[in-house]
């Protein structure tokens, strides 16, 4: 009788024990346990959600820069003359020198002066990449058309200056001299460089670049270097 009273009262203070639940330090610790696995899991969601957007901000930067260069490459492929953008003045285009690009050109069997540039609004550092056109006889039959946007956020060459064998600093456009269309062909090439940045890349990430020599098909004709040597006002 007595052992059945005691096994009854073992089994009482064992349900009475099951039922108390957690000790605070137990909690404590499921707790801060818990609170660690969400801290690892937000910050993993969170860094795959930045890569994600700044890959993307990146491609459409390259997409876009890649679509400006084929128009230029496109125009100065048909160009005839093509100026030297070190010779290029703010009076004729709005920018410094090495920003601006003149080219004659007869693309699509149409003869007419086209000129680019990377323009920075004031306290701005991004750029815009703009085209304009006009024909060689402006001044007597007018067709000067205005500038229009081809690229935003141009970003500037990193540097103080102008150093050919780093090509962190070069310009938008520039004669390369040692390029091989150059040294191998008597038709004028032009080197050109477009770095963009979308803005909703991490500030700690590369512009997009891109770069090519391209190659004036008709400047081995000898056209005259003037043909687009009156420049409307920029």
């Amino acid at each position: 009788m007595r052992d059945l009273l005691r096994a009854r009262l073992a089994a009482a203070r064992r349900r009475r024990r099951g039922d108390e639940g957690w000790t605070l330090v137990e909690l404590m610790v499921s707790m801060t346990i818990f609170a660690v696995l969400l801290t690892i899991v937000f910050s993993i969601l969170i860094s795959v959600s930045t890569q994600t957007r700044d890959n993307l901000a990146r491609n459409r930067a390259v997409e876009e820069a890649r679509l400006g260069l084929m128009q230029i490459d496109r125009q100065v492929r048909s160009g005839n003359v093509i100026s030297d953008p070190a010779a290029e003045t703010i009076a004729g285009s709005g920018v410094a020198p090495y920003y601006s690009l003149r080219v004659h050109t007869q693309t699509d069997g149409v003869y007419q002066c086209v000129q680019w540039r990377v323009i920075y609004p004031a306290g701005s550092e991004f750029g815009d990449l703009e085209y304009r056109s006009w024909r060689p006889d402006w001044q007597a039959v007018g067709g000067v058309e205005d500038w229009r946007v081809v690229a935003h956020n141009v970003v500037k060459p990193t540097g103080t200056g102008f150093v050919e064998s780093d090509p962190t600093t070069w310009p938008p456009f520039y004669v390369d001299p040692s390029s091989a269309a150059q040294a191998s062909s008597e038709a004028q090439t032009i080197r050109v460089t477009l770095r963009l940045k979308d803005p909703a890349q991490r500030a700690s990430s590369k512009p997009a670049s891109v770069t090519s020599v391209l190659t004036g098909r008709n400047t081995v004709f000898g056209y005259p270097a003037d043909k687009c040597a009156t420049i409307p006002t920029p």
